[in-house]
């Protein structure tokens, strides 16, 4: 039997508070769409997740942030950057399309990525704040 959204959405919560601080969760499901939002702190850093289902796919936004400045960003918006590197000068004819990609400090560069989920990037954070603490603390020096 398929898990229905609100159970899936209950369980990324579960795993938000298991792994996060400080959590804040909103959720709005309705026939067009539904959209879970999560925000929480690790260690200075504050965490925030966005995804929203609906029958154009699946959107996330997953950021770790040190105040308002963004550290490491995972998303599949259309972003212009991500689109030119997935299809060149032909970019212009996919505006609309969802491409995973990674955003990195600052949001100076862009990289595409595999689709990520909000269970996976939680289970993957500390795997993630290993090398952004690391990088971090050498840019405060």
């Amino acid at each position: 039997m398929a898990e229905s959204l609100r159970d899936r959405f209950a369980r990324i919560v579960d795993l938000a508070r298991a792994t996060l601080h400080e959590i804040q969760s909103s959720q709005e499901i309705d026939a067009e769409r539904a959209i879970l939002s999560i925000e929480g702190e690790r260690l200075l850093y504050r965490i925030v997740l966005k995804e929203t289902i609906s029958a154009k796919g699946r959107r996330y936004a997953y950021y770790i942030l040190r105040g308002e400045r963004v550290l490491l960003g995972l998303d599949n918006h259309p972003d212009r950057q991500a689109l030119r590197l997935r299809f060149g000068a032909a970019f212009a004819e996919h505006l609309a399309d969802l491409i995973p990609h990674q955003h990195s400090a600052d949001k100076t560069s862009v990289s595409l990525t595999p689709p990520w989920t909000a269970m996976q990037f939680l289970n993957e954070l500390h795997v993630l704040f290993a090398d952004l603490i690391d990088e971090d603390e050498r840019r405060e020096g």
